[in-house]
């Protein structure tokens, strides 16, 4: 590591990070006490980060199969179901998925298998507690939203890198998106996550000058409802609301659904999540990859 690196290891944390991990804290503290604790809570929704290794491209992946070489290897850093570095098998020597949640893992070995895909493999394990993983091109997408402590999760990314680094946000964040539906149900205000700006001002106290790329609207993971019914079972759906209260939270969204959905050419969309951009925050790690001196 550089003498810059290692004095960025030992400082304590800036204003902007403690401001970040104190987002992901107060989130996490409330999604505790609203839904209870989860042994695996992404694990129960895996299916639905699932998506065909084989599809077309959209503009993320695009942009993400250009920074990649045949000799390469991607690391992707809570990959989840691996819908996002499944599809870039067939453009890198390896791909490798370091994922803490079994249910996610399993959704991910099942659609690796099911396509046929012999260059990926996996890791359950959270980023910080991994070992020995280095990649040339490593991603983060959808992750830092919900990191606990920031600056040690991009040294980590820095230390183990040989030539870029690509975080994936959106400036409206998923859970974000649910605010006004966690206010109908539960009475108080959504704790919101750390989105792209907490984030970019991390990166200004540790030094690091990244290029962000806006690819456009935000991709469509999965088509949007074509139905009221379906809108509302969709953010029902998603994990944050507590069993007991599914009935309750169900007419609540149906007695409110014009003030939470809005009608589209092609379904129903949170009103929160229309006109959310998706952008594309990468840099090279230089002298702070594995390979430094």
């Amino acid at each position: 590591m550089t003498e810059a690196g290692t004095a960025r290891a030992v400082r304590a944390a800036g204003a902007a990070a403690r401001k970040h991990d104190e987002m992901v804290a107060a989130r996490e503290a409330q999604y505790v006490r609203t839904r209870g604790p989860q042994p695996d809570t992404w694990g129960a929704i895996a299916s639905r980060f699932r998506a065909d290794p084989k599809r077309e491209l959209d503009p993320f992946l695009e942009k993400l199969a250009s920074f990649l070489g045949p000799a390469d290897v991607l690391v992707d850093v809570g990959g989840g179901a691996g819908r996002n570095c499944l599809p870039m098998a067939s453009h890198c020597r390896e791909v490798v998925n370091v994922e803490p949640s079994p249910g996610m893992l399993a959704e991910f070995r099942a659609s690796a298998d099911d396509a046929g895909i012999t260059n990926a493999r996996s890791m359950q394990s959270g980023w910080m507690e991994s070992k020995r993983v280095e990649g040339d091109v490593l991603l983060a997408a959808h992750v830092t939203y919900f990191v606990p402590q920031i600056e040690p999760f991009i040294d980590k990314l820095e230390n183990s890198c040989r030539r870029r680094i690509i975080i994936d946000v959106l400036t409206v964040p998923p859970p974000n998106q649910s605010t006004a539906f966690f206010g109908l149900v539960y009475g108080e205000e959504l704790a919101p996550v750390p989105g792209p700006e907490e984030l970019l001002a991390v990166f200004g106290e540790m030094s690091i000058t990244p290029e962000v790329i806006e690819i456009g609207a935000a991709t469509a993971r999965r088509p949007l409802p074509e139905t009221r019914e379906e809108a509302i079972k969709n953010e029902l759906g998603i994990g944050w609301v507590r069993p007991d209260d599914i009935d309750r939270a169900h007419r609540l969204f149906n007695e409110h659904f014009d003030e939470l959905f809005l009608e589209t050419s092609t379904g129903f969309a949170r009103r929160d999540a229309v006109g959310v951009r998706e952008l594309m925050i990468t840099w090279e790690p230089s002298a702070l990859g594995p390979n430094s001196s």
